[in-house]
């Protein structure tokens, strides 16, 4: 009877426990060790398209997008990729330049991108915006901005 009542203890201390290991996001330990020793990760306030007015587009197409952003620590630079499926390309990289709007309160770049002359109508494609600090080259934020290729 003795051993019943030891597995019943240890039952409820391992139910107790899973659903207290629940309360806690996986990534919070994480964040907070980087916090800690390294800095702080970039954020993205927004990562939209300005013109053309939709995202529809035909080969050769000039894209203008806006990037909003901020960190808390030193950014290193920001890098633009060109995804299709699985496959990634880096479109344009610029080291970090100060452009505060007091609008906005963040950092903010124009990208500019012609869509590919050769580019298979149909395709859907996305651009992908990483701003990474300094020494935290390894955690960009990333924001994405989605197109197709009309028939």
């Amino acid at each position: 009877m003795k051993s019943i009542s030891n597995l019943i203890v240890l039952f409820l201390l391992a139910f107790a426990f899973g659903f207290s290991a629940c309360d806690e996001d996986p990534t919070e330990d994480l964040e907070d060790i980087i916090k800690e020793d390294l800095g702080y990760v970039p954020k993205i306030a927004t990562f939209r398209l300005v013109t053309p007015a939709s995202t529809a587009v035909p080969p050769g197409t000039n894209l203008t997008l806006d990037l909003r952003y901020w960190s808390e620590g030193q950014i290193k630079d920001v890098q633009f990729y060109m995804i299709m499926g699985t496959q990634e390309t880096k479109i344009g990289e610029t080291p970090y330049q100060p452009a505060y709007s007091k609008v906005t309160r963040t950092d903010s770049l124009l990208f500019n991108y012609q869509v590919p002359a050769d580019i298979a109508r149909g395709s859907a494609f996305s651009i992908q915006a990483r701003v990474a600090n300094q020494g935290l080259e390894q955690y960009p934020a990333r924001a994405s901005v989605s197109f197709t290729v009309p028939q």
